[in-house]
Formats: C-alpha cells, structure tokens, sequence
C-alpha cells in the first residue's frame, strides 16, 4: 500500500473523529453567540512564519550576547501576543440566527441565510475580515465581511448539489486573520441547514394527454382572451382600440361596443411519468418538472401521476408546490 493512500486513510479517519468530536463540543443549534467554549484559535502559515523567526533571532541574540537583537524579539513577541487577544476579540460576541430556508432546485446554487447581530459584551466594530462558507467541498461562493459589522445584517450562504430530494449543506465554518494574519480564530457551527431540492427541469415537447370535458376540474373546456374566435360584445370604454368598435351595432343605433374574442385551447393536462419510455427515472422527472413550470405560467391547469401518488387537476402555486415537491420526494419511503 503507497504511502499516499495511508495519507488519505490517515486524514479521513481524523476528520471523522474530529466531527465526531464537534458533534459533542458544538452540538446542532438556531443560534448561537461566538465565545472561548465555541471558538478555536491558532497561529496561521504566516504566524508559524513569524514566531520560527522570533526564535532564530533570540539565538543569534544569545549566541552574540546582541542586546538590540534580544530587545526586537521581546517586541515582536508582545505584538504577536497582542495580536492573539485582538483575534479572539474580533469574533467574541458575534450572534449568528439561522433563517428559514424555502424550497429550492437541483443543480443550482442554493442560498441559506444567516442573520449576524453583537451581544451586548461584543466590541462595536467586530467581525472584522471575517468568512463565512460551508464546510464541505461542495459549497461555494463564500461570503465575507470587509467591514466591521455595526447593526444587524443578513448574509447568504451558498451550496450546490446535484441531487434532488433534502439536501443539507453541513456546518458552517466561521473565520478570521484579523487583524495581521498572524492567527487563525475560527468555528464550525451545525445550524441544521436543509432544503428540499426540486429535480433540476430539463426541456422537451408538451405532448401529454389531454383530459374530456368530462374529467377536467371544470367539466368543460378552457379559454382564454385571445383572437381566434368571437365570443361577446361589451360596453365601449375609453382608450381602447377603435378596431375592435362593433360599427354594425353603431350603425343601427344601438350604442358603442367593443368585440371581445377569445382564445380556444385544450382541456386540462394529464402529466405521467409512465410517458417516457426508455428514459431513466432522474430524466423523467426533470422533464416532468419543466411541463410542470411551463403549463403553470400558461395558465392550464394540469393533474400529476407518479404511480403510488397521485394529485389533483389543479393550478396555482400550492399546487404547482406540492407537483414539484413530489417530484423532489419521488421513490422515498416518506414521500
């Protein structure tokens, strides 16, 4: 076995007991204030830097008995020491509350909003240069802060996944250099972040059955305003077209009116995913979620059959909601 994948080993298995540990340490909350028993510091790649050469200069001030040598390493010793307390202080007292997260689709970047406020023993101009990002390597686009933070604040979070149903994005890892970069104070906090992740929509023909008079929600046909086929005469009102005056009626003295048309189209829609022969289940969906999206900015109202769930004919956004969320939930034991 190569040495490198004994590295790789060696590192999982820390990092599996070190959230386990976390688990403990920082168990799952909605909010949380930042404080010595959440937070951890270290000195940075650049602080190692610095203290090694702190210590190679007190021994070539001892070796030479160099006084101004000695007296720069006290110096840079206490700024470095300065420099961890202003850290620690930086992050202490910061208040993070985790919002509510809405339903969201696969294959794109989902937003998660944390909400940041001071405690009252917090310093006025904390949070200084301070990240935040998920843990996992899945996440992206982390957000950070250049300027101190004075009153409340919202931030977004952003992950992404390729898979639809509940995803969870894992802890939140908080940090900061500030103020030189000589530390590292950070936290992994566990807010319980989740959405449910809609199949991401992918396009193709509306060729789906369309239902009788008889088994639509309506019992009859839709229609729209439209310009196919004449439908009634209504009062003319100001500013509309002179076009479409019904001068027949003018004519024989009846008064101004106005034609309304309107425009025939098919009953409702009958989505199934047995439609799709020879296309695998993940595809199905998605397509299935972009007829969905479509028929719902046409207005046309659409039934949904997944075999062991069926729903409704019906429109709206509840009911575009629960079309998309059975998809997400599809072949779950709880969907």
């Amino acid at each position: 076995m190569s040495l490198t994948i004994i590295s790789k080993q060696f590192k999982t298995l820390m990092n599996q007991r070190f959230d386990r540990w976390l688990v403990k340490r920082i168990p799952v909350v909605d909010s949380i204030t930042l404080n010595r028993g959440n937070t951890f510091i270290f000195p940075s790649r650049f602080g190692l830097i610095f203290l090694a050469t702190c210590v190679i200069l007190f021994l070539i001030g001892t070796n030479y008995q160099n006084n101004l040598i000695l007296f720069l390493v006290y110096f840079l010793l206490s700024f470095m020491i300065t420099c961890l307390l202003l850290s620690h202080q930086n992050l202490s007292g910061l208040r993070l509350t985790a919002s509510q997260t809405e339903d969201q689709f696969a294959n794109e970047n989902c937003a998660f909003t944390l909400r940041l406020s001071r405690s009252k023993n917090a310093k006025a101009n904390c949070a200084q240069q301070t990240s935040f990002a998920f843990k996992q390597a899945s996440s992206t686009f982390p957000a950070t802060m250049a300027e101190p933070l004075s009153e409340q604040q919202n931030i977004s979070l952003f992950a992404k996944s390729t898979k639809r149903g509940w995803f969870k994005p894992g802890r939140v890892t908080v940090q900061s250099y500030y103020p030189f970069g000589l530390f590292r104070v950070w936290s992994h906090i566990d807010f319980g972040f989740s959405c449910l992740l809609y199949p991401s929509s992918i396009e193709n023909a509306l060729d789906n059955v369309v239902l009788n008079g008889d088994e639509t929600e309506a019992g009859k046909q839709a229609a729209k305003v439209g310009f196919d086929t004449f439908s009634t005469l209504k009062p003319f009102q100001e500013g509309e077209s002179l076009k479409s005056i019904a001068w027949k009626q003018v004519a024989q003295g009846k008064g101004v009116f106005t034609k309304q048309f309107e425009e025939e189209r098919g009953g409702d829609v009958f989505l199934s995913l047995s439609a799709f022969n020879g296309v695998p289940t993940e595809a199905r969906l998605s397509m299935l979620a972009y007829q969905v999206l479509t028929y719902e900015q046409q207005g046309i109202s659409y039934a949904l059959d997944l075999g062991k769930r069926v729903i409704e004919v019906g429109s709206g956004a509840q009911h575009q909601q629960a079309c998309l969320r059975a998809l997400a939930l599809y072949g779950e034991q709880h969907a």
